[in-house]
């Protein structure tokens, strides 16, 4: 299948400059090609033109339709493109948009973790996967579709040098079997595997060529669009005994009795597989996360800044130097002090100030993101800088100024930590610590952590990402999606009809069976009731004020209980996946009225994923404030609280905007709404479920009849 582009023109909207400009250049069946520029030239634009994501301005795109699925895009941010709760069903979900047969689905889809070393963690929850294994999945999901054309947003930005190898074996091997692949990259390593180079700058193409021809550009040319840049070389290593922070027998996670040694002014680079811990332990290490046990030492004046993965959930303000002087003024930098400290910071992250300064931070590509963010953690000037894979989604000269930029940080006494997956850039490090991803988790004691409020505070949002859903045996778990709501369903309607108070204390006895019996911990059900008698009580307190003289209704208080009761159990044995399906079944027949039944289905399932989606936005943004020190200075006064808060909930909403826009493109790329659809999961209700079922439809009817029987005699 070939593509062909034809006068492609395309601008974002409140952008000045157009991404793409002109852009015409065919890609014949089965060709290989590589697209590299400089970050912000155009190359995930085009992308998204190619694959139906983006409609240009002017120019066209036609590909070939020689049947089956045309495009299929890896993008270039693992997390952007995850849609489903678990790994098979995010691989799954594709497939089924092109109804797929089960049979067929349940042959590929484990043949396409298998290939992407995801097999083991099949029915694990996708959205707690580290980054690379995001990244992985991402390529498992479009791989599976077995698309005519092949295109990668810098699939390899975060694996390992050994998965990245897998991979780019995997790119051959498809190639030869006559896939037609488009791979955008920074490396020119992997562009060399391919038949022909593009070379984008400012939107335009400015090479069309092969991988030789290449090299014989002028070496101006190839730094100017930053796909060629001179590396700094290693410092003459010096010993140091001035040890700033160090680890002893550390427990956390991944990390199994780890010690290490940070000495001042030092670099250290660790690596290892996706999965090992490494940012587990650059969180621990910045105060982020207490470990099981072990200890962590720091000198006295330790003080640590981490540059996390999400670059994006490091910018809170709307213009990017008020962004990177965020840490600086919460610290009591103003005036001219600040705006110099800002702009040396903006400086030596490559972002320079009189360029980028008046720039809205969520208008930058993902490179400039990265540097906006890296800028904040420079300026905060800590001795201990700490930085998550910050080469990741950067360019090539871009990279080699990161690289100058830790050089120059270590040489003024700066102590560097840095995760990395390439190997060259560990050639710069002091020391390089390579962790292990361990063969299986070792499950350890409960351990009772001492945390300060603002390591509370990240618990809690953690813990929130995994939401209420749980898997389960009990009768109740092994429900339809359908038998699930039907019994909530049947529960609500008895909690809302009941209207005398033996009736009410027997639909709460009820419940509490129904609660034992779906093995709901009672001690979690406590705590829940616990954050909602405040509410009751304040009610209780208005209609005791509004009907004076009359007693306060204990059924109408106690129908709130009776109420959380029944949705608290379905959260907790109803998956995001049943969610949607179980509505996709109850309205069913209103299809024979044209109504969008699947699209409701999967707007209720998105609605209870992003639940949790929300905790993980929260958590990354609120690990970014306390790291530029967000809320340490509460003596400021009540306005100064009020700012801060405000600091959380403006990039939590954008945040939220910007996953939704993400995952309306993720479900677009992968075929939704193309027709027809199978699923990957079926469900087959015993007899038991029947039953149970049917007793919950009787009983809530029998409790309607009696209350509309006790209101006529009342009458």
């Amino acid at each position: 299948m070939s593509v062909s582009i034809t006068g492609l023109s395309y601008t974002y909207p409140g952008s000045d400059s157009p991404a793409l400009r002109s852009i015409t250049c065919s890609i014949g069946t089965g060709e290989y090609l590589a697209v590299l520029g400089a970050n912000g030239s155009g190359k995930s634009t085009l992308a998204r033109c190619i694959t139906g994501l983006l409609v240009p301005d002017a120019g066209t795109v036609t590909i070939d339709d020689e049947g089956g699925v045309p495009t299929a895009l890896v993008f270039q941010s693992p997390g952007d493109q995850i849609v489903a709760e678990t790994v098979e069903l995010d691989t799954a979900f594709g497939l089924e948009n092109l109804a797929v047969p089960r049979d067929v689905m349940k042959e590929r889809v484990p043949r396409a973790l298998d290939a992407f070393r995801l097999a083991s963690r099949a029915g694990e929850a996708s959205a707690l996967l580290s980054t690379g294994n995001k990244q992985l999945l991402a390529l498992a999901g479009v791989h599976v579709l077995e698309s005519a054309v092949l295109v990668l947003d810098e699939p390899t930005s975060m694996l390992s040098p050994v998965v990245r190898a897998e991979l780019l074996d995997y790119l051959d091997t498809r190639h030869q079997s006559g896939g037609t692949i488009i791979h955008i990259t920074h490396d020119r390593d992997e562009a060399a595997r391919a038949g022909r180079v593009l070379v984008m700058e400012d939107g335009a193409v400015v090479f069309d060529g092969t991988p030789r021809e290449l090299h014989t550009v002028s070496g101006a040319d190839q730094e100017r669009w930053g796909i060629s840049a001179r590396f700094p070389e290693k410092p003459v290593s010096r010993t140091v005994e001035d040890i700033i922070l160090e680890c002893r027998d550390l427990c956390e996670g991944p990390l199994e009795n780890f010690s290490a040694r940070f000495p001042r002014g030092s670099v250290t680079a660790i690596t290892g597989e996706s999965g090992s811990g490494k940012s587990t332990l650059l969180e621990v290490l910045a105060g982020l996360r207490v470990p099981d046990s072990g200890t962590v030492t720091r000198a006295a004046d330790a003080g640590s800044a981490l540059a996390v993965q999400e670059s994006e959930a490091s910018l809170f303000a709307e213009f990017v130097a008020d962004d990177v002087a965020y840490g600086p003024r919460n610290a009591g930098l103003s005036g001219k002090t600040l705006v110099e400290r800002v702009s040396s910071a903006m400086d030596a992250a490559s972002l320079p100030f009189a360029e980028f300064k008046d720039r809205q931070t969520f208008s930058l590509s993902g490179g400039e993101r990265r540097k906006a963010a890296l800028a904040g953690i420079i300026a905060l000037d800590t001795p201990v800088i700490l930085l998550d894979e910050p080469s990741s989604a950067l360019d090539v000269r871009s990279r080699a100024q990161l690289l100058e930029l830790i050089v120059s940080l270590a040489s003024r006494g700066k102590t560097v930590i840095f995760s990395t997956n390439r190997e060259e850039e560990c050639r710069l490090a002091d020391q390089v610590i390579t962790l292990q991803v361990p063969d299986s988790y070792r499950v350890r004691p409960a351990v009772k952590k001492k945390l300060d409020k603002d390591q509370q505070t990240i618990e809690r949002l953690r813990q929130g990402e995994t939401g209420s859903y749980e898997k389960g045996t009990s009768v109740y778990h092994g429900l339809s999606p359908a038998g699930k709501y039907l019994c909530t369903i049947s529960a609500i309607t008895a909690a809302l009809a009941a209207e005398t108070l033996p009736v009410m204390l027997a639909v709460l006895a009820l419940e509490l069976i129904t609660v034992l019996c779906s093995r709901y911990p009672l001690v979690r059900l406590g705590r829940g009731l616990l954050k909602i008698l405040p509410w009751i009580a304040l009610i209780a307190v208005m209609q005791y004020a509004v009907f004076r003289g009359q007693s306060v209704n204990p059924v109408f208080l106690l129908r709130f209980i009776a109420l959380f009761i029944p949705l608290s159990v379905f959260v907790f044995i109803t998956s995001h996946t049943e969610i949607m399906y179980g509505v996709e079944d109850l309205l069913k027949p209103l299809n024979v009225l044209r109504v969008p039944v699947r699209d409701l289905s999967l707007l209720t399932g998105i609605v209870f994923r992003f639940i949790p989606l929300l905790y993980t936005e929260a958590g990354r943004i609120a690990r970014a404030r306390i790291i530029r020190k967000a809320g340490r200075s509460e003596n400021r006064g009540r306005f100064h609280g009020l700012r801060s808060m405000a600091s959380l909930f403006v990039p939590l909403v954008i945040r939220t905007l910007a996953r939704a826009e993400h995952l309306a493109e993720a479900v677009t790329a992968r075929y939704y709404g193309s027709g027809n659809h199978t699923r990957y999961f079926y469900w087959t209700s015993g007899l038991r479920q029947h039953v149970l079922v049917a007793f919950s439809l009787l009983l809530a009817a029998g409790i309607v009849f009696l209350s509309i029987i006790s209101r006529r005699g009342s009458v």
